[in-house]
């Protein structure tokens, strides 16, 4: 029993550090935008990410898991959980708070429940509280510092373009678990990374972004190795292993802390102060994220994963 306790315990260190180390991600992402362009990030991320996942993670690949129908769906799963979604969220993080971005990156199990239900699962009262929480305090968030007729840069469009990689994360999750369902995770993030490198590396090269490297900063580049090494890939082996010993229910609950850990880091690192309706609207997203859990009285969250 000690031991069980002990490794429950390791386990649950483990997704704690994991969904803070993702909240912080935004915040040195926002940093990143001011030295180079998004595709570098995309390329950083993918490379450091994928050869550490390869060497040190346990994800063992071969030539015949890029063959036919499995290369094909690996590249949209690439586009849209990988290169889309991380160079929408760096473009849109260019123009909006980090904080702002860990608070709406926790609409997506909302956004989940609101896919089923549209596939035509049963909705109960629990999801339709949890869409109208989640609905008003996006607004909140979105709106709450620029008023809800302002539709200019820099603050209410770098949200509602945060959204549409929120929503790309959604068909992700979909496709995923339908396409890669016997993969081990860590396999399938790597060769989706993979994929994603090979595939976004020609347009990277043909725009000159390897000059970007000359330009970038000692702090970006702890920036880069935070992305890549933290993020992309320690990040995914430390949540992989608390779903796998924990379950996705109780791994689920510690996406509350990515929010929290994006608010402290966009402080303590960019000066940002969170503004009372955004964390007003915040905290009413998290309540739809818990409402999106409960069945029959009991919560059970959702078990999808708040990646960055």
């Amino acid at each position: 029993m000690p031991e069980t306790s002990s490794k429950n315990q390791w386990l649950y260190l483990r997704a704690a550090a994991a969904t803070a180390v993702w909240g912080a991600s935004y915040t040195f992402t926002k940093g990143l935008m001011a030295e180079v362009g998004p595709l570098t990030i995309v390329v950083s991320r993918a490379a450091i990410g994928v050869s550490l996942l390869v060497l040190v993670g346990g994800a063992r690949l071969s030539l015949k898991d890029f063959t036919g129908r499995t290369l094909w769906r690996l590249f949209v799963l690439s586009v849209l959980g990988v290169s889309a979604q991380q160079y929408i969220q760096a473009y849109a993080l260019k123009y909006t708070l980090a904080s702002n971005a860990g608070w709406l990156i926790c609409t997506i199990p909302i956004l989940v429940a609101a896919l089923a239900a549209v596939r035509g699962e049963r909705i109960g009262w629990f999801k339709i509280g949890a869409f109208a929480l989640g609905t008003a305090g996006t607004l909140l968030v979105v709106f709450g510092r620029a008023g809800a007729g302002a539709f200019a840069l820099p603050s209410t469009k770098g949200d509602l373009i945060f959204l549409i990689s929120c929503v790309d994360w959604v068909f992700y999750i979909l496709f995923s678990q339908r396409w890669l369902a016997g993969w081990p995770q860590a396999k399938a993030t790597a060769a989706t990374m993979l994929v994603a490198l090979v595939s976004v590396l020609p347009a990277w090269l043909l725009s000159g972004g390897p000059a970007d490297y000359f330009a970038v900063s000692a702090r970006g580049w702890a920036g880069l190795a935070y992305l890549g090494v933290l993020s992309s890939a320690v990040g995914y082996l430390f949540w992989n292993s608390a779903v796998e010993g924990l379950g996705g229910v109780k791994a689920s609950y510690f996406i509350y802390l990515q929010p929290f850990s994006a608010m402290l880091a966009s402080y303590l690192l960019l000066g940002e102060k969170a503004a009372a309706p955004a964390f007003f609207g915040g905290m009413l997203i998290l309540g739809g994220v818990y409402l999106v859990g409960l069945r029959d009285g009991r919560a059970r969250p959702t078990g999808v994963s708040v990646n960055s």
